[in-house]
Formats: structure tokens, sequence, C-alpha cells
């Protein structure tokens, strides 16, 4: 299940008159969601010369949606990207699905489209990929240790998609996050959102460059077709790519 304290963050992205003492109570009902803020809102990534103290310092320097979106990644992070029996892989999906969001919210603000609901659409973008492995984990015994991890992960390959289309249903979450997440690998087929659908594929994309160039190359990226359907010009396709190293680093301070 997505956490409820995940639903509600969502509830306030989508709120336009949620303050920021709405969020500060939100993550105070967990403490470990709000230790684990507290410790990214102080890495290289996110401080300034000032150490945070305390989760209202927090709050006041970090503004609300960079928070909120700090906060909904943690919560999905401890209670869906947890699978000790695939920790490696995992650890890659989740690198691979912060990068997916960042990359989703910069197109989305060069694009003039709504970044933070992007964001929130590259982060669950393939979300049917861990709620897999976490399905798989809990297979009878015997089933189970006759599974090698390459097995293990054609499987995620076959279903993911089938997954994350009924758990972001069940979820209840927006109709967006439901259509990126099932159309972005054929966003040609995206009957709404279609153009929504485009950034998360190329965030997806984009994504896997930046944590493992050696599985695509930054000029399959730039030459893909869906720099052109997006309009992007040849400098803010650049621009885009080389948004990688504020990305890696921004992934690395809130890694599993």
């Amino acid at each position: 299940m997505l956490p409820q304290v995940a639903h509600e963050i969502l509830a306030l992205t989508r709120d336009p008159d949620a303050d920021l003492s709405d969020l500060s109570s939100l993550i105070y009902q967990d403490q470990s969601i709000a230790s684990r803020v507290l410790h990214i809102s102080n890495s290289a990534a996110f401080a300034g010369m000032e150490r945070i103290d305390s989760l209202d310092m927090a709050v006041s320097r970090l503004g609300m949606r960079l928070l909120s979106e700090i906060a909904l990644s943690v919560s999905i992070e401890k209670n869906i990207f947890d699978i000790p029996e695939y920790r490696a892989e995992v650890k890659w999906l989740w690198q691979h699905a912060l990068a997916s969001a960042l990359f989703a919210k910069e197109i989305g603000d060069l694009l003039r489209l709504n970044g933070e609901g992007l964001y929130i659409c590259g982060l669950l973008h393939a979300i049917g990929k861990p709620v897999t492995l976490l399905a798989l984990k809990d297979l009878p015994a015997e089933i189970r240790t006759g599974l090698t991890k390459e097995e293990a992960f054609l499987l995620v390959e076959e279903y993911s998609v089938s997954v994350g289309t009924i758990v972001t249903r069940q979820w209840k979450l927006p109709q967006i996050i439901q259509d990126t997440n099932f159309f972005y690998r054929d966003y040609e087929q995206a009957l709404r959102h279609k153009t929504e659908t485009m950034v998360t594929y190329l965030a997806d994309i984009l994504a896997t460059h930046a944590i493992s160039p050696e599985k695509l190359s930054e000029e399959a990226v730039l030459e893909d077709p869906v720099m052109e359907k997006l309009g992007l010009s040849s400098e803010a396709r650049v621009e885009v790519v080389q948004f990688r190293e504020h990305v890696r680093q921004r992934a690395r301070s809130m890694d599993i």
C-alpha cells in the first residue's frame, strides 16, 4: 500500500491553500521520515552555510515545494523500496526513480508545465518494478528459493507495467500519474496527458543515461525522437542532458 503520509503529501501538493505548517505537521507524524528529511536537508545538495538543526528550520529554509518532494520521496523509499533480498537491484531502481523525478521536473519547468506534478510522475513512473519484487518476496518459500535473481527480474520486466497500472489505480492516484505510468514506454498511444507522458519517457531515458551511461549514451538520448516531439531546441536538449550532474548529486543525497 502507498503510505498514508505519502497520500496526504500528494493531497497537499494539489491543495492551493496548503501551507508549510500543514506539511511539517504531516512529517512530524512519522519520526523516521522526519529524521531522514532532516538528514537530507543537511546534505551538500540542499544545505546552505548554516546547519539545519530542526525540522522547523528545514521547512523554513527549503520551502513547500522542495520539502514536499523530499518528504514524499522518503516516505515511498521507506515503504516500497526496502527489499533486503534484492538490495543492490533496488538501490539502482531507487536511484533511477529519483533521477527520473528530477529530470521530469526540469523538463517540465523548461516547457512551462507543472514541474511539481511531473516530479511525482517521474518518481512513480516505474513503481510496478519494486511492487513486483515485493510480491515475489512474499511468495511461498518453496517457490521463492527456486527463483534466481535473473528469473525474478525477467518477471519484473514482463509484469511491472501491468502491476504499476493496478496499484496506481488501487491507490487512487491522480489520472495523470496513472496515464504516464501505463503509457510512458509507448507515449504515442496516450489519449490523455500525452505531453506529460512524453516528458516522463524522456526523464526515464535521461535517468538511465545519468546513472548508467554505459547502458545509454548521451548521443542516443540527444537523437531520440521525443526531443523533437516536445519541441526542445538544440540548446534546450543539451541543457537537459547536462542537468545530469545536479541529478547525480541530488540522487546521492537521497540514496538508500
